[in-house]
């Protein structure tokens, strides 16, 4: 048997170029323009629908990524108790940790004594240790840490901010770093960024700002570059949007290039990156969705080349028993490695026309950015100025707008919401405080937040607002409206009280009315929905003076007949979804 190479088929299926692709599309769009099948990311460049050959001239050159794609899983340990926090981190072996952050919650924790204890029995030539949290100052912490026994040979680093300081402080830093040569103590993190409500190409441009502001204040201390750069670590957050997080870590590994050449530097070290899964998207009421964001978030960071991921878990304990989140999360990363084997892949983004002009994009559209902020003094500056909060809250601005009007679906949130269950509405009231706390830019709050007032109300008053759908006319469309109608008012919290096709006979009104819903929602799939609308609203009001009438669908022309004979409102794709959810919680006295 004759084996043929794999491209011997390549020319029976001549390629395609750009413009024929595009003239075909175009035709078989017919009255849609060709904008339509164009994606407009929220970074506010453009992608197209096809890439080619043609575009391998436009590929960025990337450093080179590595060998063997392997990377440390790391686990987040909450250090109240050094003994309870090294019970914890010796547990964490069980799931392969490669690498142990504590997040201290009081510097006085940070005594030699104590990190001692929080070490016993961890190899830490190992295992890659990391601090986080209320730390006491950089300098006297890796003071403590060089006369903990065997930490010396510790990698790792610190994950929380190092404050300015004089050029003696520097350097006095600088010297004590020398005794844990591994240990990167200048941490770049991005993530309350992120949490904030930032975007893909800020995160990148903000940390090169962030390396670019170290790198000028320890030149000036005296501290060679590359020794500068084999101190640092980014953190990144790595959102659900797949292959724009894919491509993330590449475009900023580009950049970087750039730094450093403007800088003078050779551009052998590289800042490790880490990687944390994103909580702005991680629902409190439906968190079983939060496995499989993270374990997208997971592959992206994986395959983006990050040093160290670290997975957050998908419950905070207040809807699933923390040993059960725990071990559903750790599995995550096992499955990645064991089972998907996605270590022995190495960039697979590499030649993907579509990924290699994403990272293009991203790469282009953040250096831009980087600029702005290098313009306004560096990152420290542009901060203390407040241009950086101002562009995230931007951008938080749009995202929020989105998700409100369910032009982004967030599944669990703002569509297809699951009943609460026993344990929730045990911990009704902690859950309500946990989603008032969470950041301004976080995706999810709004929405759960009224869910929870509606259950809340509930449980409280032994009434749950009810909702009745009424459907009329051609029934493949009113079912449509129906269906919506019902994802609408379940994101709220509210109880769908029956939903028929009814006509407008005496007894349809009591089937409507039998079990005294709040509101009553109108689909009607007719031409002119109008008359029809106008004589249900007449009689429903007549029947029942506060039942609430809402329609499915666009207002009409002459909208204000309905508003005269009743109506309350419309709901239709585009409406502010959470603000109009929030309005019908007061008119049936939830809120």
């Amino acid at each position: 048997m004759t084996n043929s190479r794999p491209d011997s088929l390549f020319s029976d299926f001549p390629a395609v170029s750009r413009v024929a692709w595009k003239a075909k599309a175009i035709a078989e769009l017919k009255e849609k323009p060709y904008e339509t099948i164009v994606w407009h990311t929220p970074d506010g460049f453009d992608l197209e629908p096809w890439h080619s050959h043609e575009e391998n001239a436009q590929h960025l050159d990337l450093p080179p990524c590595k060998v063997v794609n392997s990377w440390k899983n790391c686990h987040q340990i909450t250090v109240h108790d050094p003994a309870t926090a090294n019970k914890a981190a010796l547990k964490c072996f069980d799931l392969d940790a490669a690498a142990l952050e504590f997040l201290i919650t009081d510097p006085a924790l940070c005594t030699a004594v104590n990190l001692t204890r929080l070490l016993s029995g961890i190899k830490t030539s190992a295992v890659a240790i990391y601090f986080s949290g209320n730390l006491p100052p950089a300098a006297e912490l890796l003071k403590t840490l060089v006369a903990v026994p065997g930490f010396t040979v510790s990698s790792g680093g610190l994950l929380s901010a190092i404050p300015a300081a004089s050029k003696e402080q520097d350097q006095e830093l600088f010297r004590l770093a020398e005794l844990i040569p591994a240990f990167r103590m200048l941490p770049v993190d991005t993530v309350p960024f992120h949490n904030n409500g930032s975007t893909a190409v800020q995160e990148i441009a903000l940390a090169l700002a962030g390396v670019s502001d170290y790198l000028h204040r320890f030149l000036e201390a005296g501290i060679p570059a590359d020794r500068i750069l084999a101190a640092m670590e980014i953190i990144l957050p790595v959102g659900s949007s797949h292959f724009i997080e894919l491509a993330k870590p590449r475009a900023l590994r580009y950049l970087l290039q750039h730094i450093l050449k403007a800088y003078g530097v050779s551009g052998s070290t590289l800042p490790a990156l880490f990687a944390r899964t994103s909580d702005r998207n991680h629902s409190l009421l439906d968190p079983y969705t939060n496995v499989l964001r993270l374990t997208t978030e997971a592959v992206s960071a994986i395959l983006g080349g990050y040093d160290t991921l670290q997975i957050g878990a998908f419950d905070t304990g207040l809807s699933v028993h923390s040993d059960i989140a725990d071990r559903i999360t750790g599995n995550i990363h096992l499955i990645l490695k064991e089972e998907a084997s996605l270590d022995r892949v190495v960039d697979p983004a590499h030649g993907s026309h579509y990924l290699e002009a994403m990272t293009r994009e991203l790469a282009e559209s953040a250096w831009t950015l980087f600029k702005e902020i290098e313009t306004a003094g560096g990152m420290a500056k542009a901060t203390d100025s407040g241009i950086i909060a101002t562009m995230i809250a931007d951008a938080a601005t749009k995202r929020q707008k989105a998700l409100d009007n369910r032009k982004k679906t967030l599944i669990g949130i703002n569509r297809y919401p699951w009943p609460l269950t026993n344990e929730q509405e045990e911990h009704i009231d902690a859950l309500e405080l946990a989603l008032e706390q969470l950041p301004e830019g976080n995706e999810t709050a709004g929405y759960e937040l009224v869910r929870l007032k509606s259950r809340s109300f509930s449980l409280k008053s032994g009434r749950t607002p009810s909702v009745f759908i009424w459907m009329q006319g051609n029934p493949a469309v009113s079912f449509q409206q129906a269906a919506f109608a019902e994802d609408f008012f379940k994101c709220g919290g509210f109880e769908i009280a029956g939903r028929a096709t009814l006509s407008l006979e005496e007894s349809a009104y009591s089937t409507a009315l039998q079990n005294k819903p709040d509101i009553v929602v109108l689909c009607i799939a007719e031409k002119d929905p109008v008359p029809a609308a106008e004589t249900l609203c007449q009689r429903l009001h007549l029947l029942d003076g506060n039942v609430i009438a809402v329609m499915a669908g666009k207002p009409p022309e002459d909208k204000e007949r309905l508003f005269a004979a009743g109506l309350d409102s419309f709901i239709y794709t585009g409406v502010n979804v959470l603000e109009m959810l929030k309005s019908y919680q007061r008119k049936t006295g939830v809120q």
